[in-house]
């Protein structure tokens, strides 16, 4: 016994208005389910860093580069500080911030912060975009004019923090440098003492800029006979002198120091003391020009962080959504509708066919004994 697609839409017709009365009921349901769920409304800001100079790696690299120092290795921090914004903002400081700013103790009608702080933790999510790395601050609730104060402050609390964190920053550095200041000065004058001693107890002259290819020569040798001492100390330490590579870094070593001896001792004193007396006073020199900028640092007031756009309090909700929530509770009826038509169809065959009719009344003759007997 079977029954064709044409059954099917000759029962359907037959029963339109029944049909429409049930599409109609499906579609008042989507429509007030679309109205009478609770309404969220979704506000995000986005967040751009204001790039700001290291003060430490400042002095390092400046130091590298005034004094000519080589095959010095500075490490930085490659990762980018956004990934730590996530975790700023979700600390008790800025969280509690929020909180007695946007007073939603009593906006989400609780009793405590802690459970205020679960409500917000809730309500909030952070996000970092690539690549244009972007960082995304979204808060979802019931309000709309709740969720846009939220996540505007929220974006505050995050510049406060930042901002109040590079002032102790800086505070900390100029307390540093100033301490360096002073032994620095005083590394100065000692060996500026000790350089005019020197001139004055042999009778040299005073240095004159023709001079100064002789001193960085003479500071490229000693570079050098440090430099290999440092290698055939490195050989000893792990190998023994018949070490292949031994021998000539010391015949090496012996050419430089050689080299050294051919100065006269005196001469040879003075232009380290001369040296000397120039790294420290270039030491001084780059440490004052930090000590400025951490000072600069330390009272500045302005913003580590670019807000794209402050957030309005949106108008549309983006929970939930009316016309797909009609649509699907439609899309549903209409199944249901297909499913019980196809069963009524079904059903009429049967009562259409005696022997069909006969089996189905033996079929419940049989499940109604089996139920039957587990019941009791």
């Amino acid at each position: 016994m079977t029954f064709s697609v044409v059954d099917l839409f000759i029962f359907i017709v037959r029963r339109w208005w029944k049909m429409l009365i049930a599409i109609a009921c499906f579609g008042g349901l989507g429509i007030a389910l679309a109205f009478l769920l609770p309404k969220r409304y979704r506000a995000e800001v986005k967040l751009l860093p204001v790039t700001q100079e290291s003060g430490v790696m400042g002095v390092l690299s400046g130091l590298q580069s005034q004094l000519g120092i080589t095959g010095l290795s500075i490490p930085g921090v490659e990762a980018s500080e956004m990934l730590f914004y996530g975790e700023i903002l979700r600390s008790q400081t800025v969280t509690d911030r929020v909180i007695d700013s946007c007073v939603l103790l009593e906006r989400l009608d609780v009793t405590d912060r802690a459970e205020a702080r679960e409500e917000l933790a809730g309500m909030t999510a952070y996000k970092l975009t690539t690549p244009e790395q972007v960082f995304v601050i979204e808060v979802v609730g019931p309000d709309n004019v709740l969720v846009a104060d939220i996540v505007n402050t929220y974006a505050k609390a995050l510049d406060y923090y930042l901002t109040h964190s590079s002032n102790t920053r800086g505070r900390h550095m100029r307390e540093f440098i100033e301490g360096r200041l002073a032994q620095v000065e005083e590394d100065m004058k000692t060996a500026q003492d000790s350089l005019t001693e020197f001139q004055r107890k042999h009778k040299l002259p005073m240095v004159n800029p023709e001079m100064g290819g002789q001193i960085q020569a003479f500071a490229e040798l000693k570079a050098q006979a440090m430099q290999k001492e440092l290698e055939l100390e490195y050989m000893r330490s792990f190998s023994t002198t018949d070490n292949p590579q031994y021998e000539p870094a010391r015949r090496e070593l012996a050419v430089i120091q050689a080299k050294l001896a051919s100065l006269p001792p005196v001469v040879s004193r003075y232009l380290e003391l001369y040296r000397d007396f120039v790294v420290q006073q270039e030491i001084y020199m780059l440490l004052i020009q930090q000590y400025e900028q951490a000072k600069l640092m330390e009272a500045k007031d302005t913003p580590l962080i670019s807000v794209l756009e402050w957030v309005e309090p949106p108008e549309v909700p983006y929970f939930p959504p009316k016309k797909l929530m009609v649509l699907a509770v439609l899309l549903v009826g209409l199944v249901l509708i297909v499913a019980y038509s196809m069963i009524m169809v079904y059903w009429e065959h049967v009562l259409a066919h005696p022997q069909a009719h006969e089996k189905m009344s033996r079929l419940r003759s049989e499940a109604k004994k089996t139920f039957g007997r587990r019941r009791r």
